[in-house]
């Protein structure tokens, strides 16, 4: 049995204190076997924001595996970000930017779908390369088969149901073709600041149904109607996934019942907690480096 927490779009330093030190508190308490972070570890990839990022995930005493998000790289520096977006992030956060990990039961890989440029004037949408996927298909099939696959990347494959004009990932049915033609059973994502699960339609005989879960924000301020929340995921022999939510309920973590692609979030049913400094995302769509 594998155990993971699966954290997203932390942006420091628009985060809620009390907040933090009760993710991080539990974290510890209760510790994973690895905890994920699926991208925005800043607001605004100022310094200042990854100290504050780099200090908390080192403050942790799992292994984490962390993948950047769009607001992992500076909008500000033009110089930084066309020739070399993740100098801070190799500083602050780790040496790569899609990592690897794995035991004898699973194996995780990063995939990071931030891009310093695209068409148009959101550059926040991001996107997964042709290059990159074919990076990804020699990195899985490089595993052994018995391993449970994970795919963690920033940006969601799926919309919600009850909102389908939220942005998705460039190339996402490229990269979903990709992960079932080897088998991933189960993907991470967030961007949206809100939390949903989609079981894939596609049967795929004796490999398992792929499972894209999308994570609310841990801990930032900046909230699309949703409380703070994570993931508690356990990995059981066979490819069994249990997924449990936990959110804020502004005191302590709580679980509560995850929702599914097709579910829209009715307030009073999850813990809504206000953090220290409201700041409600009133835009759905937002653009570049607001999303």
């Amino acid at each position: 049995m594998t155990r993971l927490a699966h954290i997203s779009d932390l942006h420091f330093d628009r985060v809620d204190p009390a907040i933090v030190k009760g993710l991080r508190d539990e974290l510890n308490h209760d510790r994973p076997d690895l905890v994920i972070v699926s991208g925005d570890l800043t607001q605004r990839a100022y310094r200042e924001e990854y100290r504050s990022a780099g200090a908390f995930l080192r403050s942790l005493e799992s292994p984490v595996l962390a993948v950047p998000g769009n607001h992992d790289i500076t909008y500000i520096h033009l110089a930084q970000r066309f020739l070399d977006p993740y100098a801070r992030w190799r500083r602050f956060i780790a040496r790569e930017i899609e990592p690897t990990w794995t035991n004898d039961q699973v194996a995780v890989i990063g995939l990071n779908t931030a891009r310093r440029m695209a068409w148009g004037f959101d550059w926040s949408k991001g996107r997964f390369g042709l290059r990159q996927l074919h990076r990804l298909n020699k990195r899985l099939e490089a595993l052994p088969e018995h391993l449970f696959r994970i795919i963690v990347a920033h940006h969601p494959l799926h919309p919600p149901a009850h909102a389908p004009d939220l942005d998705v990932v460039g190339r996402a049915d490229d990269a979903l073709a990709c992960f079932r033609r080897n088998r991933v059973g189960l993907v991470l994502a967030g961007h949206l600041h809100r939390g949903y699960v989609h079981v894939d339609e596609i049967d795929q005989g004796d490999a398992p149904r792929l499972l894209v879960v999308q994570a609310s924000t841990a801990t930032s301020t900046r909230l699309r109607g949703e409380p703070n929340a994570y993931h508690r995921i356990t990995v059981r022999p066979g490819g069994r996934v249990h997924l449990e939510v936990r959110a804020w309920d502004g005191a302590r973590w709580v679980a509560v019942a995850a929702r599914d692609q097709g579910a829209k979030l009715t307030m009073g049913e999850l813990p809504f907690h206000a953090p220290e400094v409201e700041e409600i995302a009133g835009r759905e769509n937002a653009p570049a480096g607001l999303g």
